[in-house]
């Protein structure tokens, strides 16, 4: 969908007043240029070419083509000081995979000196179980993302400036969400500015949507959110549907659903016999998936790094006959690990001389029930859990039969 020329020189205006631009912009409509200052400190801005450069380029490069035209053009008043920040903070959504996956690479290159992690550890506020968001400050081909080094530096606290900046957000010039197929109540994000997946933050412009039920959003990448409601089933399979594709784009957020519970942005899935619910509990695994997959390569790298021999299990998924999807992992006797949090257990006790062998199946909430004193939770996320030693026969016995799952 092409952009107007009414809206991206509200994208334009908007990029120069967030990146510091001191003096006041307008549009001349008639010319198809912003006015920059007034009295002798005036410039004009011609947007024609760089509309046709902006539309051309793929969602992730937008930010780009509006950094190249317009940075050079900008005139500050000074130096970024604390009151440049605090009038251009944006805050930014992530997955909470992300911060846990980064304070575990901070660990890889700093060892154990926790002071040192802390301040390399960006404060956050958490949102729901899969997401959270941070500060940042744009610039021009980066993102100054704000540790507690910089906070201190300008005298800020976390907390009142990220209230700011989701003031700043709010202030952002609105566009209409997008409908690609008018026979569904569905809508796309139409900013693709990378701050899609942030507006999360303001859960009125979602709630104003003529979507039936609550609203259920996916984010699969920073620039494409997509809004179906709860109670309606199309809506909800043609959101799953773009989702997929979404996910194929490079640098994916997540494929989580979310529903609004009146207060908050809740994880979310519909009941299992809904049309839906197999394309959406797809993608929500994929995201486990690649975050588990993450999260691996970094603890691997740490625990070589510490000397420890540690295996790192894989979460797995399977399909059972009837059509339910489960994640599952192995807990093998004798090995040390740091096993996901899964649907499904699989206690696998090693042969002695060739005979011996065998698996017991139970859910993981049992295990945890019966043998606790054998796991012991990391505090990653997402979850994983160190498994020293190995559970007895009677144990065993019980938990399979108290947790049947996939057969």
């Amino acid at each position: 969908m092409t952009t107007s020329r009414d809206d991206f020189a509200r994208l334009a205006s908007e990029y120069l007043r967030v990146q510091g631009e001191a003096r006041p912009v307008r549009y001349d409509a008639e010319r198809d240029r912003l006015v920059v200052g007034e009295g002798d400190w005036i410039s004009f801005i011609a947007l024609h070419h760089a509309l046709s450069e902006y539309d051309a380029a793929p969602p992730a490069e937008k930010p780009r083509v509006l950094a190249r035209r317009f940075w050079s053009a900008i005139r500050r008043a000074g130096p970024v000081d604390a009151v440049d920040v605090i009038r251009s903070v944006l805050p930014r959504v992530r997955d909470r995979a992300w911060f846990s996956a980064v304070r575990r690479q901070a660990e890889l290159e700093l060892g154990a000196d926790e002071e040192a992690i802390d301040e390399v550890t960006l404060p956050h506020r958490v949102l729901n179980g899969e997401l959270a968001a941070h500060l940042a400050f744009d610039l021009p081909t980066s993102v100054m993302e704000f540790g507690p080094d910089r906070l201190e530096a300008f005298g800020l606290e976390f907390d009142e400036l990220f209230e700011r900046a989701v003031q700043n957000l709010r202030e952002r010039p609105r566009l209409d969400f997008e409908q690609p197929d008018s026979s569904v109540a569905a809508f796309v994000s139409p900013y693709r500015d990378g701050f899609d997946a942030t507006r999360m933050l303001l859960p009125e412009r979602f709630l104003e949507l003529p979507v039936n039920g609550r609203p259920v959003v996916l984010a699969p990448t920073h620039d494409v959110v997509l809004v179906a409601g709860d109670e309606d089933e199309g809506a909800l399979e043609a959101i799953a549907g773009w989702g997929e594709q979404a996910l194929l784009e490079p640098k994916p957020h997540t494929a989580h659903a979310f529903r609004w519970d009146g207060e908050a942005w809740k994880p979310w899935l519909p009941v299992r016999m809904h049309r839906a619910w197999q394309k959406l509990k797809v993608l929500q695994l994929q995201s486990f998936a690649s975050a588990y997959a993450r999260q691996k390569e970094v603890l691997e790298a740490l625990l070589q790094a510490n000397g420890h021999s540690i295996f790192v299990a894989n979460l797995r998924a399977f399909r059972t006959p009837g059509g339910d999807i489960f994640t599952s992992t192995a807990w093998t006797q004798g090995v040390e690990a740091l096993l996901p949090q899964t649907d499904r257990i699989d206690f696998v006790k090693t042969p002695i001389d060739g005979a011996g062998g065998k698996t017991w199946s139970t859910t993981f909430e049992v295990a945890q029930q019966v043998v606790p004193h054998l796991m012991e939770a990391t505090g990653d996320t997402p979850e994983r859990w160190r498994v020293i030693g190995f559970p007895t026969d009677d144990e065993l016995e019980q938990m399979a039969s108290a947790g049947r799952l996939g057969e």
